[in-house]
C-alpha cells in the first residue's frame, strides 16, 4: 500500500537545504584624507562551514578611475582580504585603516558561490568587465573549482566524505611550502592536487599546472605519500576560438610531461564532470 508520508519524506530528503548564513562588503580606501570606500569584493559566512570570499579579478574600470598604479594597490588589497577572512575566524578582526569588511546582512541560497555571485553582480559594480558579459571569459580559479568540487562531494560520498576529503587541503613541509592536495584515497595513502587551466594566458595556465606537478612530486619524494594524481580543470567558457586552441594546446603538451613523469592525471570539461571523476577516484583501488 502507498504511504504518503513516506513519499512526502523521500521527495524532502531529495531536496538540498539552503546554505543560509552573514554576508560581507570588502571595502578599500585608496586615499584615507578623501576616505572614499570601494567595494572590492563579497565575503560570505554560512552558519555551518568556513568563510568564503571573492574579490574582482577586473581592474579595467578601477584604472578609469583613478591610474594604472591603482591596479596594483587594489591587487594587494584583494590579497591581504582573502588572508584575512581565510585565516581569522572572527569577522571582528576583519579590518586594517585602509581596508574594511562590512557586515551586509543575512543572506540564503542553494550555495555558497551561487550567493556570492549574486552579491558580487549587486555591490562590486567595479568587477563587471567593461565588454559585455556574453563577450567576456570569467576564469574559474583553483579556489573556486575547489569550492565547487568540495561542496558537490560532501553530498556525493555521504559519510565516508571526510575519509577523502580532508578538512584542511593543505600539507605542510619541512622547507616551508604548502602543498594543495585536497583529495585521498586507499586509507590515506595516495593523495591528489585541483588545478584550473581555465584561463585565457598560456602563460598563467602553465604556471598553475607546475604548481599542481610540484605539490604531487614533492608529496611522493617526501614518503608523505605512496602515490599521487592531478585532476585539471579544462580551460572553457567564453572564449574566442584561437585563445581556447592556444590554452587546450598548453593542457596537452603538460599532460605529455605528466605521462613522461608517470603521474597519473584526469580532464574534467566542468567542475561537475571533475566532480563524478574525483568521487570515483576515491572510493576505488589504486591499480
Amino acid at each position: 500500500m502507498l504511504n504518503i508520508d513516506e513519499l512526502f519524506e523521500e521527495k524532502r530528503a531529495s531536496v538540498p537545504s539552503l546554505v543560509k548564513g552573514k554576508w560581507y562588503r570588502v571595502q578599500w580606501t585608496p586615499d584615507l584624507s578623501a576616505g572614499e570606500r570601494l567595494n572590492l569584493g563579497v565575503a560570505f559566512v554560512p552558519v555551518d562551514g568556513k568563510p568564503y570570499i571573492q574579490t574582482i579579478e577586473e581592474f579595467g574600470r578601477l584604472r578609469c578611475l583613478f591610474d594604472e598604479s591603482a591596479e596594483f594597490h587594489a591587487r594587494l588589497a584583494c590579497r591581504v582580504a582573502e588572508l584575512m577572512v581565510e585565516s581569522e575566524p572572527n569577522p571582528e578582526m576583519w579590518n586594517t585603516p585602509q581596508l574594511r569588511i562590512a557586515e551586509g546582512g543575512f543572506a540564503q541560497g542553494e550555495s555558497t558561490i551561487e550567493i556570492v555571485d549574486r552579491l558580487m553582480a549587486d555591490v562590486v559594480p567595479l568587477g563587471v568587465p567593461q565588454r559585455s558579459r556574453a563577450e567576456q571569459h570569467k576564469p574559474t580559479n583553483q579556489k573556486r573549482a575547489y569550492k565547487q568540487v568540495n561542496d558537490a562531494l560532501s553530498f556525493r560520498l555521504g559519510r565516508k566524505y571526510r575519509e577523502h576529503v580532508p578538512e584542511n587541503p593543505k600539507v605542510p613541509t619541512e622547507i616551508g611550502i604548502n602543498l594543495f592536495l585536497p583529495f585521498r584515497r586507499s586509507q590515506g595513502s595516495e593523495a591528489a592536487t585541483l588545478v584550473s587551466a581555465d584561463f585565457t594566458k598560456p602563460e598563467k595556465i602553465k604556471g598553475e599546472l607546475y604548481i599542481g606537478q610540484r605539490d604531487i612530486t614533492m608529496a611522493t619524494r617526501q614518503k608523505e605519500f605512496e602515490r599521487g594524481a592531478m585532476f585539471i580543470l579544462r580551460p572553457g567558457g567564453h572564449m574566442k576560438r584561437e585563445v581556447m586552441h592556444a590554452a587546450e594546446e598548453e593542457v596537452r603538451e603538460f599532460s605529455r610531461y605528466l605521462q613522461s613523469l608517470g603521474i597519473p592525471y584526469y580532464l574534467g570539461k566542468d567542475t561537475e564532470e571533475l566532480t563524478d571523476i574525483i568521487k570515483d577516484w576515491c572510493v576505488s583501488e589504486a591499480a
